[in-house]
Parts: structure tokens; sequence; C-alpha cells
């Protein structure tokens, strides 16, 4: 679906979250000038601080932007503090999310936000748009919640994706994680019951941004062309940068102590966004190769769309 409105042009975004991994993407993917962002720490160039459960100040920096398209990247993603603190990361994910909806109720923004595979019970993957959701963790309630409040505004994209991984210079997402373990030599322990759709940040930035200034609503998979299990994944991120992938170590979820359940079979189909975009898919070996490359010879990471 296609909701009408939108300038032909670049339209202006606010891009909540510019900080962490895919809301920094999404900032270096829009054209210069055409959108405002907000950090938790540290803004960067003109950029706003904002934490989003201050809900006044959320809704001030809304009102003054009269933002076209905002895009929500600001969330609390760790799926075992959901499990463990769910009042607590509901106050991120679902509680300023609401507000951020109802501002853009108001303003008559498209609402751009980010929600997962973990939105399904993992009995009977790879999954549809058109799947019935059933979570079956704290993480995922809270994304079903978020997708509900999106489509309630009646200008909703809900992008779900699995596995971002690209540059961040918090060294946060399990690329950059499980590199930095193997060139120390140490192990790196690697859920073995778990299926992701790796997804190049660049990659996933360009798509979105493509969907809204398309003036998209509704929900799409949003993610990479190829399901695997976690360990496969691993591995290929070992070959990619060169290091020993013996130091990679299969482990159960519940050998790791994990506390929330994660969906078995999961994995995203991306039929629908492959039908939409003119956008070519990023194979994870071909992206993980770019981001080692450009380390190689830039001296860091600097991940091309």
């Amino acid at each position: 679906m296609v909701v009408t409105g939108l300038a032909a042009a670049m339209p202006r975004y606010l891009v909540i979250g510019a900080d962490g991994l895919v809301g920094r993407h999404i900032q270096s993917a829009l054209a210069h000038g055409s959108s405002v962002a907000t950090y938790r720490r540290d803004p960067e160039r003109d950029g706003l601080l904002l934490d989003i459960t201050d809900h006044a100040a959320t809704r001030r920096i809304i009102r003054d932007a009269q933002p076209e398209v905002i895009v929500l990247a600001a969330a609390d993603a760790y799926v075992e503090r959901c499990e463990r603190d769910p009042e607590g990361t509901r106050r991120v994910n679902v509680d300023a999310a609401r507000v951020i909806a109802e501002a853009a109720s108001n303003t008559g923004s498209l609402l751009v936000v980010f929600s997962s595979e973990y939105v399904f019970d993992g009995t009977a993957g790879a999954y549809s748009e058109k799947d019935e959701r059933g979570p079956i963790n704290e993480y995922g309630r809270q994304k079903v919640q978020l997708e509900n409040l999106a489509h309630a505004t009646g200008r909703g994209l809900v992008c779900r994706t699995s596995g971002v991984f690209g540059s961040d210079p918090r060294g946060r997402n399990f690329v950059l994680q499980l590199r930095d373990a193997l060139r120390s030599g140490q192990p790196f322990e690697v859920p073995s019951d778990q299926q992701i759709t790796p997804t190049y940040a660049p990659w996933l930035a360009a798509a979105v941004v493509s969907l809204a200034a398309g003036g998209h609503v509704g929900t799409f998979h949003v993610a990479g062309p190829q399901i695997m299990p976690r360990v496969t994944f691993a591995r290929l991120i070992a070959g990619a940068y060169g290091l020993p992938d013996h130091l990679v170590v299969p482990r159960s979820s519940r050998e790791l102590g994990l506390i929330a359940t994660r969906p078995r079979k999961a994995g995203l189909l991306v039929d629908r966004i492959n039908a939409i975009l003119a956008l070519e898919p990023i194979m994870p070996e071909i992206a993980l190769r770019l981001m080692a490359g450009d380390e190689v010879g830039t001296g860091t990471t600097q991940d091309r769309p």
C-alpha cells in the first residue's frame, strides 16, 4: 500500500536514535540537510539530545521539527533485559513509542518503526508478512505492541528485520564482538539453536529510505536474502576476517543460560520487498567481505550500501 502526499523530493526526516546501529546508518543514507537526528548522548553535527522517556521533550522536538517522516530507531534491543525487566524496558519500547506515535498522528507524519522475527513463535518459520504473530518472549510482545501503535496512526511503516550488522563505533553488534574475541584468541560461544536472517545495515538503511520516500505503509520484512543458523553466520564472519573458526563454540540456549525463549525456526521471507524495490539484495558473505576489506584498507570499518 502506498500513501500519497509525500513530496516528490526527499522528505524531511526526524531520525530518533541516530546513535544506534540502525539509526546511524539511516542518518548516513539520507541526503545532507534532509533530516534532523536525535541522540541519547553525545549529539553529532547538528543533532539533538533526547531521552525518549522524557515525553515532554519528545513531543516538543516532534512539534518543532514538523517532520514528514519520523524514523523511530531508538529502542532497548537486549532480549534478555526485556525478560528480566519488562517494566523498565517497556518504558522505552512501548510507552515512549506510544508518545511518538501520538505525536506523529498530530503532525501527519509517516512513522517508521523497526520490529523483529521475535513477533513469531518459531514453530513454522520462515515467516511472511501475512503470518500470524505469536511472540514467546517479552521482547517479542513489546514489538507486537510497537507494531500495533504504528499501524494505529494510519501512516505506519513497520520494518521487521533480523541480525543487523555493520560498522558501529560502539562495536556492539554480533559481527564486531565475534571479530574482536577471535582476534584476541578467545573462544566465542554462539547459540546453536537459533536461526537468523543476517541483514547488512547499509542495505537496510537504503531499503527503509526507499520505502519511506515511496510513501509505503504497512508491514515489510526488510532483511537479508538468506536465512541461516547463527553458528553458520559466525563461521562466515571468521572466514571474512581470516580468523580461526574453531574458536566459534556452539552452545545451546540453555547452556548459555539464556532466560528468554527464542523462536527455534525463525527467519524472515523477503519476497514482498524484493518485488517492490529495485534494490539488489546483498548476501551475508559479500557484506562481510566489504566490511573486512574496508577495514584493511582504511584502518577502520566504513560500510558501503
